[in-house]
């Protein structure tokens, strides 16, 4: 097992210990929920309210997020790992910057050697640095808002964003992340995103996005960029967006973001109530699965197979089947 999972798991007794027993019975699936509904102001003021919810978070995260490679969280990093094979170290290079870094799941899942990474919440940098003590890991990490100004100058050559940037409800706090990510970026310095599946409803609203990142000073990589999707189970099927950019310009002072644009309006038509009831009888047949082998479809293949539908599970699965025979 990876020595970082490794780290993970001891780490997630020690974290275990201190929840208050008040808080135990809250879910991964529901904590992030009431996140994901709050702007990062109330957001930070729940966890800071009720002590201990920030301690469940991050052992849910370890355990539920992370799970030893099964969880979406550690798939992701595991899936942008296997897509970039030999690319990986021109794209994710030098002065590394983790955006919403969490527990380091980019870091220790990349196998990158130093990394800053910034995190709203206190309580999943506590255990970042837990993770690290054990994993032997030597990461630096600071408490931020990515909806203000970034606490770095221009110092880095790639900025990671992994399953977080979805999370920003309003267009301006958009508008800083995408402002931000090219300030503190050397010129022709790497933007890495990965998106969650149901954050993208349609092809066009994809294309929309890579047109609002290149008003930012940023060229997309059309053959790195696209819809990444597990291949080597037919037990579940992981898949999520990918977005690989490099830093072309300075961010114009004038830019202009379509009014339509933005992930509270492209999200998929599913209510929180169907999520709920579809992550709960998916859940335990998906934990039975690490994922190691992926493909991507690039945004043009996608074009050409599914133009018009709208991207949910069901249609991902007709794009394309996973095996029959898991090993």
């Amino acid at each position: 097992m990876n020595n970082w999972y490794m780290a993970c798991n001891r780490a997630s007794l020690i974290i275990g210990g201190k929840i208050p027993e008040v808080y135990r019975s809250r879910t991964f699936s529901g904590i992030l929920g009431d996140i994901k509904a709050l702007s990062p102001k109330k957001a930070l003021s729940l966890i800071n309210r009720k002590k201990g919810l920030g301690l469940q978070y991050a052992y849910l995260y370890l355990t539920c997020g992370i799970d030893n490679g099964r969880g979406d969280q550690t798939c992701a990093a595991e899936a942008l790992t296997y897509l970039l094979k030999k690319k990986r170290n021109n794209i994710v290079r030098g002065n590394v910057l983790d955006v919403g870094c969490a527990v380091g799941v980019a870091a220790g899942v990349l196998g990158i050697e130093k990394i800053i990474g910034f995190d709203l919440f206190y309580d999943l940098l506590y255990t970042a640095r837990i993770v690290d003590s054990f994993s032997g890991a030597n990461h630096s990490y600071i408490t931020a808002d990515m909806t203000k100004t970034w606490p770095f100058e221009r110092c880095f050559d790639t900025v990671l964003c992994g399953l977080v940037c979805h999370h920003l409800k309003e267009q301006p706090d958009l508008i800083t992340f995408f402002s931000e990510a090219n300030r503190v970026l050397k010129p022709g310095g790497s933007l890495v995103i990965t998106l969650p599946s149901g954050t993208v409803s349609t092809l066009p609203q994809m294309s929309k996005l890579v047109e609002a990142l290149e008003t930012f000073g940023f060229l997309v990589d059309q053959n790195l960029s696209g819809m990444a999707l597990s291949t080597d189970s037919s037990l579940s099927l992981f898949w999520m967006f990918v977005i690989i950019a490099r830093k072309e310009s300075d961010n114009a002072a004038d830019v202009f973001i379509d009014p339509d644009f933005g992930f509270h309006v492209y999200r998929t038509p599913v209510s929180r109530e169907e999520k709920g009831v579809h992550a709960r009888e998916t859940a335990a047949r998906q934990r039975l699965v690490k994922h190691e082998a992926f493909t991507l479809m690039s945004i043009e293949e996608l074009n050409e197979k599914i133009p018009e539908k709208v991207l949910i599970f069901e249609n991902v699965c007709e794009l394309m089947p996973v095996s029959k025979n898991p090993e």
